[in-house]
């Protein structure tokens, strides 16, 4: 199998043909015949079954009831946990007969010394640590989810987030609240791995730039409106409201999951680019090497031997009649005249019927025999989407699988960056409240409006990933002569979104340590740069991790949370003591230098990505 030696030492040419997992043949030049021209078709890739129930084929309400089913969830999940978070000073207000110093009240949100006691050894702790669980529950999740699907796992994250919600409206003791958030967190895990995940199986390769926008807009708005709306909501209806309003939308949650979320985990041949046809328009077919293309009525009867160019796992024989594809599992290059074991229909077109099968010379007594009709599919019907559960075994592996990931370089970026990046946003909401709470801004219970910055960011950063990142997708596709997309394509879009997250890091450590009158516009609009950059990362990276990794996406999603949680926790452990000793300037500017650093680790990738795809195609492929 190639390796990285191999990968490297390729001819930029042969980059070009080669087709390592997560290529895919966008583009069909001149093919499609439009007001008497010809002009570029745009195919759908992965190829759909014929089978009503793969995500594919779904109807497009379906699709857009699901997707806003796990959106919507992902957005109550971040709400529950931040909304706790500016109605901690009220507690004792609220509950003068079980006061709790402030230290201890922080636990709702620390709430992983519950299930990690050996944490207890570091010391009181600040939010950070609600981060971290978020991450960690993803071990368990991810792996059920992998044997069991989604669906399944999905429902019973949704129904544990919500009945921990509608515990915490009867209960006022501590270490009960303290196992509700405990709860809450782990229903909450699966909102930045399964939920992905979901997304990407139900839309094809050049659609799923925009839809994946709209979902990680609703997952990074969550928070920020839990934050905005937390210390309103306990101070005008009392702190049990919070469970309320939390226990409200996790009920939604779950009844939309339910209802309007069937299986996605669909297990279909694995995708294989159809071999490029003779375009009308010859302009572009001088760049690109064509398969050879034979005839069924000849196959039984010839001896082929195919060039050394064009051998590789797979033999393709194409029938351009009758418009399917054969793959040889031999690894021979020849095809003999009187065996065909070893040939078999892997696809056939939608517009394949019997009747133009039959009416086939009669060139072999049996060739009939070797083609197989597309089997008949019961209809997706509303109570078959209801269906829930499966068993695809190995579950122990399952449980290894995700650590393996860390093999391949672009799960590596994806944990820095969007780490780093929430790292930045943990940090602000954690210091920026103070900050405008204090002289000259004395903002008190009003503090809570820096997360408008945020709000209005994640909007623009969802608008921006929207009308880009598919854009040039496609764009990319009509200018290769084989008309091939690439994961790749989308990456060069977040380089300017990077660029503003770290200056914003900078601006706000710059507008908190030389504090003004009308200094927190610098602080606001700075929050709103950082959170920007914060809505591009998942909604490029996570959409390269589905098109390049397929099934494997979800366990590069493992390992981007727990990183995600460790970063946020290492940098806000440090914060207080760091801006103590040196004011707000050095530390920001540490933070920025190294999401600086996480930054460029996306130029190797845009240059070189395809051949790292190349040198770790054994892996991917292995590992389906």
């Amino acid at each position: 199998m190639p390796g990285w030696k191999y990968a490297f030492s390729l001819s930029r040419e042969a980059v070009k043909a080669a087709t390592p997992p997560g290529t895919a043949r966008l583009i069909e030049h001149s093919m499609a015949q439009h007001n008497g021209k010809y002009i570029d078709r745009v195919l759908n890739f992965p190829t759909p079954t014929a089978d009503p129930a793969d995500p594919l084929n779904w109807a497009p309400w379906r699709k857009f009831a699901c997707l806003a089913t796990v959106s919507l969830y992902a957005f109550v999940a971040n709400f529950a946990s931040a909304v706790v978070a500016p109605a901690l000073p009220i507690w004792n207000a609220s509950f003068p007969g079980n006061a709790m110093p402030f230290e201890d009240l922080t636990q709702f949100i620390a709430v992983i010394f519950a299930m990690f006691p050996f944490l207890t050894l570091l010391g009181p702790l600040e939010v950070s640590f609600n981060v971290l669980i978020l991450g960690l529950g993803n071990i368990f999740w991810v792996p059920l989810a992998n044997v069991f699907g989604r669906r399944p796992i999905l429902i019973t994250s949704a129904l544990v987030l919500f009945v921990a919600s509608v515990c915490g409206t009867f209960t006022s003791d501590f270490h009960r609240v303290l196992f509700i958030r405990i709860s809450q967190g782990l229903g909450s895990s699966v909102a930045e791995t399964i939920a992905p995940a979901i997304v990407g199986d139900m839309f094809f390769v050049h659609e799923r730039g925009t839809w994946m926008a709209l979902y990680t807009a609703s997952l990074a708005s969550g928070s920020v409106v839990g934050g905005i709306c937390g210390g309103y909501i306990a101070a005008r209806d009392g702190w049990f409201c919070l469970f309320t309003v939390s226990s409200a939308l996790a009920g939604t949650a779950f009844v939309c999951a339910v209802l309007l979320a069937p299986e996605t985990l669909y297990e279909r041949p694995a995708p294989c680019l159809p071999a490029p046809r003779v375009p009308r328009n010859y302009r572009y077919w001088h760049r690109t090497t064509p398969v050879p293309c034979l005839t069924l009525g000849t196959l039984p009867s010839m001896h082929i031997t195919l060039p050394s160019r064009f051998l590789g796992g797979s033999v393709h024989v194409v029938d351009p009649d009758l418009n399917f594809t054969w793959y040889s599992s031999s690894s021979s290059s020849s095809l003999s005249s009187g065996d065909l074991s070893a040939v078999a229909p892997a696809r056939f077109s939608k517009q394949t019927r019997a009747s133009r099968v039959t009416a086939l010379p009669a060139v072999s007594s049996n060739i009939h025999t070797h083609i197989q009709l597309p089997p008949r599919y019961p209809a997706f019907t509303f109570l078959r989407s209801l269906r829930c559960g499966m068993y695809r075994g190995n579950l122990f592996y399952q449980f290894v699988r995700p650590w393996y990931t860390l093999r391949l370089f672009t799960t590596w970026i994806v944990m820095l960056q969007y780490g780093g990046l929430v790292g930045g946003v943990a940090v602000i909401s954690t210091v920026g409240p103070q900050l405008l709470s204090l002289p000259p801004y004395a903002w008190g219970q009003n503090s809570g409006l820096l997360f408008l910055g945020a709000l209005a960011g994640i909007l623009l950063g969802a608008a921006y990933s929207t009308v880009l990142a598919d854009q040039r997708l496609t764009a990319f596709a009509k200018r290769q002569g084989h008309g091939f997309a690439e994961p790749e394509s989308r990456v060069p879009i977040l380089l300017p979104s990077l660029a503003v997250a770290t200056g914003g890091l900078l601006l706000f450590g710059f507008c908190a340590q030389y504090p003004g009158e009308y200094r927190w516009v610098g602080l606001v609009f700075a929050y709103g740069m950082v959170a920007f950059g914060l809505t591009q990362v998942p909604a490029i990276w996570f959409n390269y991790l589905i098109d390049s990794y397929a099934q494997l996406a979800s366990d590069c999603f493992v390992m981007t949370c727990i990183l995600r949680g460790i970063i946020p926790f290492a940098w806000t452990f440090f914060i207080s003591q760091w801006i103590q000793s040196d004011g707000f300037l050095i530390p920001f500017g540490g933070f920025t230098v190294m999401l600086g650093v996480f930054s460029l680790l996306t130029v190797p990738l845009i240059w070189t990505g395809k051949r790292m795809r190349i040198a770790t195609a054994r892996f991917v492929v292995g590992n389906q």
